[in-house]
């Protein structure tokens, strides 16, 4: 029988801490120790060890608590950047609505006076864009309250898609207001040259 073989306190230290504390096969270490595969677990069982399963565990169990922690702190932030850019749709939203209510005011105020072909190509051009804008944030909002109906996971108020088809049509007949007669000035501006140019 061969004899056995004895380490020194520091080179069992030493390996404690390569079996313990880093991920260096179990292989490598008894090479270190001079020892083969199968005494070096019975060592390790016999020095009482913590045993590398037992440590994985621990370390999957303590993932998977961080894991979860890290997934509710998601969700908050992800609640608040829906939030932010609700906020910022709504801002934006309030912005436009502004400048039509500008444009209608600027067009009850020149109605009297001569109101040039520029200027009502020009405001004609602006409802456009508004229109456009006003357009992309209605279906940005109708998308987001269609995933939240399906996810069912949105507890905010104010997400109903009735509320939003009832804005949508108030801006459309807004905008249909304000086209009609920005087109009728312009059928104006087109017949009254050639009136004069008669005479």
């Amino acid at each position: 029988m061969p004899a056995l073989i004895s380490h020194t306190d520091d080179e069992i230290a030493r390996a404690r801490t390569l079996y313990e504390e880093t991920n260096l096969s179990p292989k490598d270490i008894a090479k270190i120790l001079g020892i083969g595969d199968n005494t070096f677990f019975r060592r390790v069982k016999a020095w009482g060890w913590r045993r590398r399963r037992l440590r994985v565990a621990e370390v999957d169990a303590a993932a998977l608590e961080a894991a979860g922690a890290r997934d509710e702190a998601l969700r908050t932030l992800g609640r608040e950047v829906i939030d932010h850019r609700l906020a910022a749709e709504d801002r934006a939203e309030d912005a436009i609505l502004g400048q039509i209510a500008a444009l209608e005011a600027m067009r009850e105020r020149v109605a009297v006076a001569a109101y040039s072909t520029i200027d009502s190509e020009r405001g004609a051009r602006t409802l456009y864009r508004l229109a456009q804008a006003l357009t992309e944030i209605a279906r940005a909002r109708n998308e987001k309250a269609k995933l939240a109906l399906a996810s069912r996971n949105d507890d905010r108020p104010g997400a109903e898609p009735e509320d939003l088809d009832a804005m949508r049509n108030m801006l459309a007949d807004r905008l249909e207001r304000l086209r009609a007669q920005f087109e009728g000035d312009a059928a104006y501006e087109d017949a009254a040259p050639r009136a004069s140019g008669e005479g």
